[in-house]
C-alpha cells in the first residue's frame, strides 16, 4: 500500500487545520456578536437600578445599620426578586412594543389616568431632585466643596452632559457615576471586623428580635421604609423610555433581560455592604459613641460618613462621601430626564436625548427647568429639605401602586406583547408582590400622614 510522500501528507494536514479553524471562528462568531450585542444594549437596567441607591436610598440603608444592625439584612432577597421581577416587565413592555410606559397607559386607561400620573411624577420627582442637591451638596462637603460651588456645579455638569452630549455619551457617564458605588463596597471591607458569620446568617434568616421596635411598630416602618426606597415609579418610567430612545429591539429581549437582572443585583448588593458598612461602626458601642446608635439611627447620610471617621479614619469616610456624591449627581440627572420623558408621553411631544432643542423644546425645556429649580432652591438657606423629602416620598408612595397595576395589566395583554405576555407562574409572583407592596406602600404612607398611628 503506497504512502502519501511527506509533501502531499503536509498540505493535507494544512488543508485540515485550515477548515478546523475556519468551523472555529464559525462557531465562536455567534458568541462574539452576543458579546458585542450585550455591551450594545447595556445601560438602562444598570442606570435606573443605581440611580434608586440615590441620597435617599443611602440615609435609609445608612439608619437602618445604624439602628437595628444587621437585622434586617434578611429584606433585601425579597427587596432584589421585587425589583427583578417589576423592571423585567417593563423592559419588556419598551423592547416589545417600542413605547414608554406613560404612552401605553395613555393608549390603553385614557387620558385622565395619564395626567394624574403625570402630574404626581412631575412633583414627587421635583421635590426628590432637590433632595438629590442636597446629597450632592453634603457629599462634596465631606471632601470640603462650599455648597454653592457643589450645586451650581453639578446642575452645570449634568445639563452641559445631557445638552451638549449624545445618547451614547451621556448613558456612558452615568455608568461610568454607578462606578463609583463600588466605594461602599470598599469600605465595608475596610472597617473594624464585620462579623461576617451574622452577615450570612442575617441574610437568610428573617430576624425579629431587635428590642422594642417590633413592638412600637418602628420596625415595621423602618422596613417599609427599605423596600419603598429600592422601587420608586421614576425609575420604572424612566427605565422604559430609555430603552425605547435606545431604539432596543425585540429581537435583543435577552440581552435587556441580563441588563435588568444585573443592575438590579449590583444595586442590592451595594445597599446591603452600606447596611454592613454602618452596622459594623455605628450600632455597637465605642469611644466615640458610649451606646452606640442601636435603635436610634442617624439624622442623614452625610451624618453616618462623620461617623465614620473617628472609628475607622478618614479614608473610609472619604470613600463613603464619593458614593454619596456620585449616587445623588446619577440620581438628579435622571430625575429631571424621566420627569421629561413622562411629560412629553403623556402629551405626544418629540422626546429624545438624541434630538436637538429646536426638535424638542418640551423636552429639553423640562430638564433644564427641574434641574433649575432643583438647584436653586437648594441655595436658599433655611429649605426644609427633610419635609420636602416625607411629601415627596409620600407621593411617590400613592402612585407606585397604581404604576404596579398598570404594569401587570399591561404585561398581560397579548394585542400588546403576544406571546411575550406575563404566564401563570410569572403572575402569581407578579400580583403577590404587588399586593405586599401596595401593603406595605399604603402602610408608609398612612404613618407618614398620621405619625404615631403605629405607636414609638
Amino acid at each position: 500500500m503506497k504512502t502519501a510522500p511527506p509533501q502531499t501528507r503536509d498540505l493535507r494536514r494544512r488543508a485540515a487545520e485550515a477548515v478546523a479553524g475556519r468551523r472555529e471562528r464559525r462557531r465562536a462568531r455567534p458568541r462574539r456578536l452576543g458579546l458585542w450585542r450585550y455591551f450594545a444594549v447595556i445601560g438602562p437596567g444598570i442606570i435606573v437600578a443605581n440611580a434608586g441607591n440615590d441620597a435617599g436610598g443611602v440615609f435609609t440603608y445608612s439608619n437602618t445599620g445604624a439602628k437595628y444592625g444587621y437585622n434586617l439584612l434578611w429584606a433585601f432577597l425579597p427587596i432584589a426578586v421585587a425589583l427583578i421581577i417589576t423592571q423585567e416587565m417593563v423592559a419588556r413592555l419598551g423592547t416589545v412594543t417600542g413605547k414608554g410606559l406613560m404612552d401605553l397607559i395613555r393608549e390603553r386607561f385614557g387620558v385622565r389616568w395619564t395626567l394624574f400620573a403625570a402630574v404626581v411624577v412631575l412633583i414627587a420627582n421635583g421635590g426628590t431632585t432637590l433632595a438629590e442637591f442636597a446629597g450632592v451638596a453634603g457629599g462634596l462637603g465631606l471632601l470640603g466643596v462650599p455648597l454653592p460651588v457643589a450645586v451650581i456645579g453639578a446642575a452645570a455638569l449634568i445639563g452641559a452632559v445631557v445638552m451638549r452630549g449624545n445618547r451614547r455619551l451621556v448613558e456612558r457617564i452615568f455608568l461610568a457615576l454607578g462606578l463609583t458605588f463600588v466605594s461602599y463596597i470598599v469600605t465595608a471591607f475596610l472597617v473594624p471586623h464585620p462579623d461576617w458569620t451574622s452577615v450570612g446568617r442575617d441574610f437568610v434568616l428573617p430576624n425579629f428580635g431587635h428590642p422594642s421596635s417590633v413592638r412600637t411598630g418602628a420596625y415595621l416602618i423602618d422596613v417599609i421604609a427599605l423596600i419603598g426606597t429600592s422601587i420608586t415609579p421614576y425609575m420604572q418610567l424612566f427605565l422604559q423610555s430609555s430603552i425605547v430612545d435606545k431604539g432596543t429591539r425585540e429581537a435583543d429581549l435577552r440581552l435587556v433581560r441580563a441588563d435588568v437582572i444585573s443592575g438590579s443585583i449590583f444595586a442590592v448588593i451595594v445597599a446591603a455592604f452600606i447596611v454592613i458598612t454602618t452596622a459594623a461602626t455605628l450600632f455597637p458601642p465605642s469611644v466615640e459613641y458610649p451606646h452606640g446608635l442601636a435603635g436610634n439611627g442617624v439624622a442623614s447620610a452625610q451624618q453616618a460618613a462623620s461617623a465614620l471617621t473617628p472609628l475607622v479614619g478618614v479614608h473610609a469616610q472619604q470613600l463613603f462621601a464619593v458614593g454619596l456624591v456620585g449616587a445623588s449627581l446619577l440620581a438628579a440627572a435622571v430625575l429631571p430626564l424621566s420627569t421629561a420623558f413622562v411629560i412629553c408621553e403623556a402629551f405626544g411631544a418629540e422626546r429624545s436625548v438624541q434630538s436637538s432643542f429646536a426638535d424638542a423644546p418640551l423636552f429639553f425645556t423640562l430638564f433644564i427647568g427641574i434641574l433649575a429649580i432643583g438647584a436653586g432652591i437648594m441655595l436658599i438657606p433655611g429649605v426644609p429639605i427633610a419635609g420636602v423629602a416625607i411629601g415627596t416620598q409620600t407621593l411617590d408612595g400613592i402612585l407606585l401602586p397604581i404604576m404596579l397595576v398598570f404594569i401587570i395589566m399591561l404585561a398581560n395583554d397579548r394585542r400588546l406583547l403576544g406571546a411575550r405576555c406575563n404566564g401563570v407562574v410569572y403572575n402569581v409572583i407578579a400580583v403577590s408582590l404587588a399586593t405586599v407592596l401596595t401593603v406595605l406602600t399604603a402602610t408608609l404612607v398612612i404613618t407618614t400622614l398620621f405619625p404615631g398611628l403605629l405607636g414609638g
